[in-house]
This record gives C-alpha cells, sequence and structure tokens, in this order.
C-alpha cells in the first residue's frame, strides 16, 4: 500500500510531461487488483460502487439502455433473459448466456506475457481475453463475466501458466508471443483443430467467442500496417470450420492520458518508433483502422446468419496515471492494465461503438448489464435496430414464414382463437335466442305442451298416452259375431305415430340441444379446416 501512495505521489509530479525518461528502466512496483486512480483507502473493507457517469457527455445511446450494472460477484445481478426471449438465432440476437466455447488468438495480450510479477512467463490464466484463473471478485476477465451468465462450464477457458504446446489442447488459447497478423491463419487452423477434437460439448450447435489481440506487438517490432490478405485468411478459415461463431478483432493498444486522449503512450515504449515522429503514428494508425473497416466489411458480406465479426481497430485505455498499467520496459499491459482492458470492451460490446470514457473514470465505472431494450451484444447486425421477440410469440411468427414459403396462406393461432371465440359466441347467442322465442310462444299457447287440442280427439288422432289409445280403440271397436277361433285375426290396437317437428311453437327441449350440438358441430370443422 506504501508502494501505491510513492507511486501515486510520483504520477502526480509528472501529470502532462510523457518524454523519452520513461525508457530508463522502470521499476515494477507489483501489480494489485486494486486502482491507482483513487485512494486506497476510499474503498478498503467495502464493496465498489457504481459512478453515473456525466450525463452532459456521456453520448445518449451508450447510457440510456443501461439499467443495471455490478462490480464483483456479490454485486452481480444481470438478469437472464433466454428464459423468455428469443436469443441466439443470428449474430444480431447473441446474449452472453449464448455462448457456451471461447477461444482466442493473437499475441502477447492473449497469452498473458508478463502477468506473473517480473517474469516473462506466459500467464494464460489471468490473460484478459480467455483467462479463467479465480473468479470476477479476484480475476475480471471477458471469459470470467461470462461465466457469471452460466450455469454450466463455459469450454475452452485458459487455465494456468505456459505456453501454446505446455497446457491442454482442450484451452482453446492459440496465441502466440510476438504473434503478427501474417501468423493468424496459422492460428486459426489450430483453433478449428483443436475445437474438432472437443467432447464434452456440441461444437456444432454452440456458439463460441473468438477474440483475437493483434498489432500491439507488431506495430512496436515492425512499425508496419496489418496484412490484411492474412487477416482475411484467417476469417475465411474460421467461418468454414466453426458454424456458430463470434469473432472479436481488437486492434493496438491506445493507453493514454485522460488529460490528453490521443496521445498514445506506446510510442515511447517500442523501439521502432521511438525516433518517429507523432504523424508517422497517425499514420500507422491510420492504416489499421482503414484495415479493420475493410475487414468489417469483408465478413458483413459473407451475410451469414450464425457468423460474424466485430473489428475495433484500438484498445483504448484510459488512465490519469497510465504508465502504471505498463509492465515497466514493455509495451504490455499489467495485471491493472489487462482488468482496465476487460472492462473496456465489456462495456463496449454492451453499449456498442458510442461507448465513451471521457464522462468516466474508468477504475470507477462499473460493468454494464445488458439493457432489456436490447439484451444482446451490439454488432453491426443489430447496430441501428435491435428487434426483441418473446418465445410465445416466436411459433407463431414461425408458422407464419413457413406459410409463406410454401404459398399456402394459413392464419397464426392467435387469428384462429379469436374467430372461433367469435363463432362459439355466436352460436350460443343464436340458440339462446331461438330458444328464447319458442318458449315465449309456448307461454302464450292455451294448451300444455303434452295436451291434445278437440280437433285431434274428433279425428282419433292417437294420444301421446298408450294405455288411453288402447282404451279408444276398443270402444270404438263394433260388436263382433262369434269369433272362430281358428280362422280369426288377432286384433291390434293402433298405435300413434309420433312426430318430431323442430319448426313447431312448442319445440322440445330436447331440440334444444341439438341445434347446440349441431353449433359445436359446425365449430369443431371449422376449426379442423382451419388448423
Amino acid at each position: 500500500m506504501v508502494n501505491q501512495l510513492q507511486a501515486m505521489h510520483m504520477h502526480e509530479g509528472e501529470e502532462h510531461d510523457y518524454s523519452d525518461e520513461h525508457s530508463d528502466e522502470e521499476i515494477d512496483e507489483g501489480d494489485s487488483a486494486l486502482s491507482e486512480e483513487r485512494n486506497p483507502e476510499d474503498f478498503a473493507g467495502r464493496d465498489l460502487q457504481k459512478v453515473n457517469p456525466t450525463p452532459h457527455k456521456n453520448p445518449p445511446e451508450a447510457v440510456a439502455i443501461i439499467e443495471r450494472a455490478f462490480n464483483n460477484k456479490k454485486s452481480f445481478s444481470c438478469p437472464r433473459i433466454k428464459q423468455d426471449f428469443i436469443t441466439g438465432r443470428s449474430v444480431g440476437e447473441l446474449s452472453p448466456e449464448d455462448f457456451g466455447i471461447i477461444g482466442a488468438m493473437g499475441d502477447s495480450l492473449a497469452t498473458g506475457t508478463g502477468l506473473w510479477p517480473q517474469t516473462g512467463i506466459e500467464f494464460r490464466g489471468a490473460a484478459f481475453p480467455i483467462g479463467g484463473d479465480a473468479t470476477i471478485d479476484g480475476l475480471v476477465t471477458i471469459s470470467n463475466i461470462l461465466r457469471e451468465f452460466h450455469d454450466q462450464e463455459l469450454i475452452g477457458v485458459s487455465h494456468g501458466m505456459g505456453t501454446r504446446d505446455q497446457l491442454p489442447i482442450h484451452q482453446l488459447n492459440v496465441a502466440e508471443e510476438g504473434a503478427t497478423s501474417g501468423s493468424m491463419p496459422q492460428q486459426a487452423k489450430e483453433l478449428v483443430r483443436r475445437m474438432k477434437l472437443l467432447k464434452e460439448v456440441d461444437v456444432w450447435n454452440t456458439w463460441t467467442m473468438v477474440i483475437i489481440t493483434i498489432g500491439t506487438e507488431e506495430i512496436c517490432g515492425h512499425c508496419n500496417a496489418p496484412d490484411y490478405d492474412a487477416l482475411v485468411d484467417a476469417l475465411d478459415i474460421l467461418n468454414r470450420g466453426i458454424h456458430k461463431a463470434f469473432v472479436v478483432m481488437l486492434g493496438p493498444i491506445h493507453v493514454s492520458s485522460s488529460y490528453n486522449i490521443k496521445a498514445n503512450l506506446l510510442k515511447n515504449r517500442c523501439n521502432c518508433s521511438k525516433e518517429q515522429s507523432n504523424e508517422f503514428m497517425e499514420k500507422i494508425s491510420q492504416s489499421w483502422s482503414k484495415t479493420f473497416q475493410d475487414l468489417q466489411a469483408h465478413v458483413n458480406s459473407v451475410k451469414r446468419k450464425t457468423f460474424g465479426m466485430l473489428a475495433i481497430p484500438m484498445l483504448t485505455v484510459t488512465s490519469r496515471f497510465p504508465y502504471s498499467l505498463f509492465i515497466p520496459n514493455t509495451p504490455l499491459l499489467n495485471r491493472r492494465g489487462h482488468s482496465y482492458a476487460a472492462k473496456w470492451l465489456w462495456n463496449r460490446l454492451i453499449t456498442g461503438e458510442k461507448y465513451n470514457l471521457s464522462a468516466a473514470v474508468l477504475s470507477q465505472d462499473a460493468y454494464y448489464c445488458p439493457g432489456m431494450g436490447c439484451p444482446y451484444f451490439r454488432t453491426p447486425e443489430n447496430k441501428h435496430y435491435c428487434s426483441i421477440l418473446r418465445h410465445v410469440d416466436a411459433k407463431d411468427l414461425e408458422d407464419f414464414e413457413e406459410n409463406e414459403k410454401n404459398g399456402k396462406p394459413r392464419r397464426t393461432k392467435t387469428e384462429l382463437y379469436r374467430r372461433a371465440a367469435f363463432i362459439l359466441g355466436f352460436a350460443i347467442f343464436t340458440v339462446v335466442s331461438m330458444g328464447t322465442v319458442f318458449y315465449q310462444k309456448s307461454k302464450r299457447g292455451e294448451k300444455g305442451r303434452f295436451d291434445q287440442t278437440p280437433e285431434a280427439i274428433s279425428k282419433h288422432e292417437p294420444s301421446h298416452n298408450l294405455a288411453q289409445t288402447v282404451e279408444e280403440e276398443l270402444l270404438l271397436q263394433p260388436p263382433s259375431s262369434p269369433t272362430n277361433y281358428r280362422t280369426s285375426i288377432p286384433w291390434q290396437p293402433k298405435l300413434p305415430q309420433l312426430k318430431t317437428d323442430f319448426c313447431s311453437d312448442r319445440i322440445s327441449l330436447e331440440a334444444r340441444f341439438t341445434l347446440l350440438r349441431c353449433a359445436f358441430s359446425f365449430l369443431r370443422t371449422f376449426a379442423q379446416l382451419e388448423m
């Protein structure tokens, strides 16, 4: 802690003067998970608190959708949206919950070279793109943040120290120290080869995030523009080899003072650029930006829904004390610098290209949760429009698209239910209305439903009472002569013929039920035809 306070006083004396005196031997003060941006006594013994950015400086697009944030595992409260919303169908609908695999390519920023203090060991388990040692409480990396969104294990995470060939092949970090853009095709082939060997996950149906860090050592060692053709080849290899992939390509680091954001302090730490002018470095930076724009256009032209890329020309890290973010006498970031890089990249993925550090101190800024207005990583596919679809609405949309494709117009279930409810209501209304009319007419009649009129009796029409009918027939039979029991034919009473007339004024209760059954039969037939 004393060393940190001494370092703060030393930087306060330097403030704006970043001359070549920094090329002298620097003292490694050790790394700390705590930032030198603030007084350590301000946060000792308590959780970090979210800092609200200044409203008049931060672009509205960057903060309007941010509803929640976190600083550590305890304060992590980002909502899970996958159970309610459709995600992962395309690059424009990628939620942090969709990724089951993570890989890394590139140079020493991905290998974690020098992150173990005072050594040149590759500490891949602490590298900000893919390191998986500890948790976000002790080590903030992109993979550790993604793991907070998952109940299952994230495949491909790096652990421990060692070179690419020394660590297990299921760790998908194929970056190499000193790599340049020309070596990216070879790394892409190795990454695809390792992924095909995975047995614990369905690689074909699982989304993979690939983070590529390239340019920092290439600029420092050669002052060259990137090899566009080699990078295109690498992207094409990934496109052919990984069915569902989202590639994040990061250019050279741009470490600057918050007092002069445009000045890249990397210049004075590189052998080839120390003697070059600022204009020369600006041209190199512009060439990298132009190449990344062309690479983005190349991937966008592929137009494959399950493969996309986000090209970021510079990995921007801004600090009031920027030299505290470097490993002494190197252009590489130390552990604090890696933590800042992870925070910047994560918030950039959540908010989009409008993310701006000028309105907030990076060390005090929180890690953003995906907003409910657009709960996906901001990619070129959803840059201008973010479409959200619930599970309950997805089925209707799929049916509609299938019907349009087959040329058979069919209504959605919601519309069918609405029509069925209308028909059912109309049928019930009709039955009730007709029943009421017939009932009122029957009440106005002089006789009951089962009474006979005098006219019917005079015409000897049969009664509905069987016993009464038989008795009437016997009384009306004329006296008979002596019966010859051998030749006589037994007398049989004339039974009444019952009639059913639905159109009569005194319609029976059974007829009403029959009418109702007919209505339901019609409704069922209609529904079957529509479905």
